[in-house]
């Protein structure tokens, strides 16, 4: 037997395994990354994925909860994890293109292989009732009439309600002031009690104090109307298009997964989406089910990444 059959034989026999094992993926648990404490939102979102994709995939796929510095703990986390399949992130625009805008944190958007989109998360415009305005433009005009102006918070600085309410004070050139909280839970209570004027919030929680009264809805940043708040019309309704702006979530992975792993993974994400009793769950949360192939799932976070950015340098913030 000559040199070169027994080398290719044994360069043969070192990469069967591999081979084997690309074939036979998924062979263990996968890490289903999530940025937030249970129970919250990103519970409500991730455990159906999970579930659904556990089926498909045949391995239990189980929820890692790594919250802190607006999901960069976990999206960090992802980036620099193996490229193997087995760890996968329940990503949002908050980590992935809105704290890269402004600092450092180890990760871009190319760190990550993006599996697919799987919906947005809207905003609702509400003010306290005892705010005299029906509009945007009634609202920018009362800014301007009061000494103080308006005031509006958001459950942190940096925060995609942060910038969304930044946005609006350039649009209609108002007069308000930002109001940082340790999350929006408190934010929405100062609110209802009239101790701030103005935010920006997902309707999942807000919906109930808008039909009770206790809060006004003025305008939703989606571009068509809310089911659940049918009345309320949106932003470019009211003349502000470029106020169009929702939570993107995705599910992605470390960057350089192997193509046929990558392949599966995505394949699993669309048809879970595609499965009713999933959808039914996610919407649930308020979110608006929406499968994005992997290349419109990486081009949305990179755009938006530009646009906060393009956000943050217009608006001369110091987010840091």
């Amino acid at each position: 037997m000559s040199r070169r059959t027994v080398a290719a034989l044994a360069a043969g026999a070192l990469a069967a395994p591999w081979v084997r094992a690309q074939k036979a993926w998924p062979q263990q648990p996968i890490k289903f990354v999530i940025g937030y404490p249970p129970g919250g939102g990103g519970d409500g979102v991730g455990r159906p994925l999970a579930l659904g994709l556990e089926r498909n995939l045949g391995v239990p796929v189980v929820l890692d909860y790594r919250p802190g510095a607006g999901g960069a703990i976990a999206a960090q986390l992802v980036a620099q994890s193996a490229a193997d399949g087995y760890t996968l992130y329940l990503a949002d625009n908050g980590a992935i293109s809105v704290t890269p805008a402004y600092r450092s944190v180890g990760y871009r958007p190319a760190d990550f292989s993006y599996i697919g989109g799987i919906g947005e998360l809207p905003m609702v415009l509400v003010a306290h009732p005892g705010v005299p305005a029906r509009d945007i433009r009634e609202l920018a005009a009362l800014s301007h009439a009061r000494p103080q102006g308006l005031s509006y918070a958001s459950g942190g600085v940096g925060s995609i309600p942060h910038l969304e309410g930044e946005m609006l004070r350039m649009a209609a050139r108002m007069n308000i002031t930002h109001v940082a909280y340790k999350g929006s839970g408190q934010a929405s209570t100062d609110l209802i009690a009239g101790t701030v004027d103005l935010a920006f919030f997902a309707p999942t929680g807000i919906v109930q104090h808008v039909h009770s009264g206790r809060l006004k809805a003025l305008a939703v940043t989606t571009v068509q109307r809310l089911a659940a708040l049918p009345a309320v019309p949106t932003v470019a309704e009211l003349g502000f298009p470029t106020l169009q702006a929702t939570y993107m979530s995705g599910v992605l992975a470390p960057r350089n997964l192997p193509a046929p792993v990558f392949d599966r993974l995505s394949a699993a994400l669309a048809a879970v989406l595609a499965d009713p009793e999933v959808v039914r769950n996610l919407e649930g949360t308020g979110l608006l089910v929406a499968h994005r192939a992997p290349a419109q799932a990486r081009k949305a976070f990179e755009d938006d990444l530009g646009k906060w950015r393009d956000l943050i340098q217009a608006a001369k913030l110091k987010l840091d």
